[in-house]
């Protein structure tokens, strides 16, 4: 700007020179909005299908069952049911990971947030409540 040809007395801006600003201003109302539409639809499908979300218990699941489950493939599949049929049921996700071969405590927690549950065996009808089992 030179002073001698241009006024340097300031002067209110016009709509049009803060446009770049409005512009980002409505971006951002758009992506919020975008946000909690997207929360509401989460929210609204969780109510609505209540069977979709649910938990695998390892002790029951099928093959098919298990390789639903994120980072179980094929062949920990079949190693899962292999060794449940020769060891007898999993007590919990610990003795899950120390039976099969390839799945540790950090996969065991990721199978767990994935879905994949071990209930225990149940009690047996004829235990009454109060007592120890042995």
């Amino acid at each position: 700007m030179n002073p001698f040809t241009e006024s340097t007395v300031a002067q209110p801006l016009t709509e049009n020179v803060c446009s770049r600003f409005a512009g980002a201003a409505v971006a951002t109302r758009r992506r919020k909005r975008r946000a909690l539409l997207g929360l509401t639809l989460g929210v609204l499908t969780g109510l609505m299908l209540p069977g979709l979300a649910y938990a695998l218990d390892v002790n029951t699941a099928t093959q098919e069952q298990l390789r639903g489950i994120r980072g179980i493939g094929p062949k920990t599949a079949q190693l899962i049911i292999e060794e449940r049929s020769r060891g007898g049921r999993y007590e919990s996700l610990e003795d899950l990971s120390d039976r099969v071969k390839g799945i540790g405590p950090k996969k065991a927690a990721a199978l767990q947030a994935a879905g994949l549950v071990a209930k225990g065996p149940a009690a047996t009808a004829t235990t009454p409540p109060g007592t120890r089992r042995k």
